[in-house]
């Protein structure tokens, strides 16, 4: 809901009422304070709220405020204060010119004396030639003077261009995957060349219509630079460069002044039980081609590069630029070969470290290339120089520079200033919390798996392996991830002992939200609306009983939506031709719950739980990378639309979570699907399941959470998008009648279920082989 600005004479009931939030009912009496409820969707009308329900919508989380009166069922045109309960009509953009009329209408009639307008024909010998004057035609009855129906939309007009004038990029975009390859190597079916050097660059907010040469400037302006620098002594020949689609069609074959992608970018959707097309950004893939030709001869020429680029240090120049002392000065003899010589000026060069020939040559890297994985015997400084060596030295990179550049003496001053001290903050590093823990992650279970099991049916630490390890947490409140309405979240690593081979905790560290169930502790004679409380912890019998009930969340969404993208699978594999959508892959973090155990001291071991070894209890996920800037909650528990606007970058991914709970819907038989979709774009957290009121009446499941109105509502309020009216997926849309009924038809929850006579996959997976009918 949205609770809307209002004029102090609409805040105040015109007449006797009754609140219409349905949980109230109460009446409300002519003169008592009476305010308006919008709905995020702007098509549906609102509801009249007494005071104290008012106060609820305002405390709610999922109320949002805004200072117009769009989708309101009062007038803020100046209706000499008067208001109305109806939604007023959605209008077309006004006609600026009839407004210009009806305004200069309004302000001749409105004068004194207004001039007379005299029609004069310019055909008159003598007459006096005057201004073209329009002669304004009647106002229409019914409305102010100088107002038309036109003024009626002005508020939400207002609105809607105050909000495009911040919009960051313009209404019709795409973006770009640029990618590199060369078709040098051998065709394989499917292939679409070889990728170069991992070249790969996106581009965002490219409009909509342009054409095939406008793509192709943009493409090679944004990769050139980056194939030039893989070897700019490389004579490359760009003009030969091929720009290409995923259907690795020329784009340099398509005619100008025609946009490339924009037919695409079209869909079919259903507004108000209407087909129409409407514009959906997409991402589309381009590829810079290097002729296979021209790939080859560079990398022939690279590897002749290479073999010339092998520097060959001469004996005479090594025994010329090395000065030696005169003790060894004494022990020199006449060499008979040119590897003897070689051997002797390599043990010079290690006892003339401080010589700057040394410094010049960079013989360290030349001693260490004496001794190589070829050679049998280690390295000995009791070597003679006079032994003759019966091995050819090692061939070595060198510089092509003769000598190394100084650094810059501003950039070094500063660089030593700041590297010459130390910016720890040793105050945190020392309040860092170290456990020792037992973890016990949460598993993914197929459905069908989980029914055939009854150990199965929840989350429990003694069905899971355990795994010992430390957890490092970071408790100070400066640095805490968030705190919702039970729950903080405080940064920390997770380094397991035993770790497996791939995947969460694999790593030595493992990034982690450490989370903890809390309540607020108000000090004495505070209101529960303040905002000043510290956090309360629980009993360690209390908060693992929570902990743990949220973790049994999570480990039921990561099921059902692995039910969903079975489905999905099966679908696509089934159906004639691909869905003409990409299908997000996401996923809820790999999380568990891990008990710290230790000994305490005997001043804080005042009960029987703290003295234990166990003496806490953690939630620990994943964390998901990019902090909150990254974070976004796609829908709310209480509504089965998504939270976004149309305009939203995210829009798309939250209708694809709406056809998830349509599809849980179905496959549940109306029982039970996921809500509370956030995090970012691969990474969810903290869902939550809701259930048909018959699941469980009266017994709290799955927390408090669980809105069972909105399962027993889910068809009424559910709108399917192009992901539900995909023929291949076979879902019948839940279909309004005029009446606003359900059409029996289209309400096939009933008919579609999990299959409990599947076997699990061997892959442990699972099947559900059960038909959407």
């Amino acid at each position: 809901m949205e609770l809307v600005s209002q004029f102090t004479e609409d805040a105040y009931a015109k007449e006797d009422r009754i609140c219409e939030r349905p949980a109230c009912a109460a009446n409300i009496l002519k003169g008592d304070p009476c305010f308006y409820i919008a709905t995020i969707d702007s098509t549906k009308s609102g509801r009249f709220v007494c005071g104290s329900c008012h106060s609820r919508y305002r405390k709610k989380a999922a109320t949002t405020v805004r200072p117009s009166s769009r989708g309101t069922g009062f007038h803020t045109l100046g209706h000499m204060g008067h208001s109305t309960d109806r939604t007023p009509p959605l209008h077309p953009p006004p006609d600026l010119h009839a407004i210009r009329r009806s305004v200069n209408a309004a302000q001749r009639t409105a004068t004194i004396n207004p001039p007379r307008v005299i029609a004069t024909s310019h055909g008159l010998q003598g007459s006096q030639s005057g201004p073209n004057v329009a002669i304004p035609t009647g106002t229409s009855a019914g409305h102010g003077v100088g107002y038309t129906v036109n003024h009626a939309a002005y508020a939400s007009e207002r609105e809607h261009w105050s909000k495009l004038s911040y919009v960051g990029s313009l209404a019709e975009t795409i973006s770009l995957d640029i990618s590199v390859v060369h078709d040098a190597a051998p065709k394989r079916k499917g292939s679409r060349g070889t990728p170069i050097a991992n070249i790969r660059e996106g581009k965002k907010d490219i409009h909509a219509q342009i054409d095939a040469p406008g793509l192709i400037k943009i493409t090679l302006d944004t990769v050139l630079p980056k194939i030039l620098a893989l070897s700019p002594e490389f004579p490359w020949r760009t003009w030969e460069f091929v720009v290409r689609d995923a259907g690795w069609v020329d784009l340099s074959t398509h005619p100008a002044n025609r946009p490339y992608f924009y037919a695409e970018c079209w869909q079919a959707s259903k507004r108000a039980g209407k087909e129409c097309k409407v514009f959906k950004s997409k991402q589309f893939a381009l590829m810079v081609v290097v002729p296979g030709s021209q790939w080859r001869e560079y990398e022939e020429w690279l590897e002749k590069t290479e073999e010339d680029s092998r520097y060959h240090p001469s004996p005479r120049l090594l025994a010329r630029n090395i000065t030696t002392s005169p003790a060894m000065e004494q022990q020199q003899v006449d060499l008979p070969s040119i590897e003897e010589s070689f051997s002797r000026s390599l043990r010079v060069a290690r006892h003339a470290t401080a010589s700057p020939a040394t410094e010049q040559l960079n013989l360290p890297s030349v001693e260490e290339s004496v001794t190589t994985s070829k050679r049998a015997h280690q390295r000995s400084d009791s070597i003679s120089i006079t032994t003759p060596s019966n091995k050819s030295p090692p061939h070595k990179k060198f510089a092509a520079g003769s000598a190394s550049p100084s650094p810059d003496r501003e950039g070094l001053s500063e660089a030593l200033r700041i590297g010459g001290t130390v910016n720890m903050d040793v105050r945190q590093l020392l309040d860092l919390q170290n456990e020792n823990i037992q973890y016990y992650p949460i598993p993914t279970r197929p459905l069908a798996a989980m029914l055939k099991n009854p150990k199965f049916l929840s989350y429990d630490i003694e069905t899971v392996e355990c795994l010992t390890g430390q957890l490092t947490i970071n408790p100070s409140m400066a640095s805490i991830l968030g705190a919702g309405a039970f729950k903080t979240a405080h940064p920390g690593w997770l380094t397991l002992f035993a770790p497996p081979s791939s995947g969460f905790g694999s790593k030595t560290r493992n990034d982690v939200a450490v989370k903890r169930a809390y309540y607020k502790a108000y000090p004495p004679g505070a209101s529960s609306t303040s905002l000043k409380y510290k956090i309360g912890r629980y009993a360690l019998p209390d908060e693992v009983k929570r902990l743990v009930k949220e973790a049994n969340v999570l480990y039921w969404a990561r099921s059902l939506l692995q039910l969903t993208y079975d489905f999905i699978n099966r679908s696509m594999a089934s159906a004639s031709e691909p869905p003409p959508f990409n299908i997000p892959q996401v996923r809820f973090v790999d999380a568990g719950i891990a008990f710290a155990f230790g000994p305490l001291p005997a001043s804080k071991a005042a009960s029987k739980w703290s003295a234990s070894s166990a003496r806490a209890v953690y939630l620990v996920e994943e964390l998901i990378p990019g902090g909150k800037d990254e974070f976004l909650k796609y829908i709310h528990n209480m509504d089965a639309n998504p939270l976004l606007d149309e305009s939203d970058y995210w829009y798309d991914l939250a209708l694809f979570f709406t056809f998830t709970q349509h599809v849980q819907y179905v496959k549940t038989r109306g029982l039970a699907f996921i809500s509370d979709y956030q995090g970012s774009s691969e990474l969810l957290t903290d869902p939550q399941i809701l259930t048909h009121p018959t699941v469980s009446p009266g017994v709290d499941i799955f927390g408090d959470g669980n809105m069972e109105v909105a399962v027993s509502e889910f068809e009424k309020q559910h709108i399917c998008s192009y992901y539900c009216e995909w023929p291949g997926f076979g879902l019948q849309s839940f279909a309004k009648q005029a009446d606003g009924s359900i059409d029996d038809t289209a309400n096939s929850a009933a008919n579609g279920s999990v299959d409990d006579d599947a076997e699990p996959a061997a892959d442990g997976s699972g099947r559900d082989d059960a038909d959407v009918s």
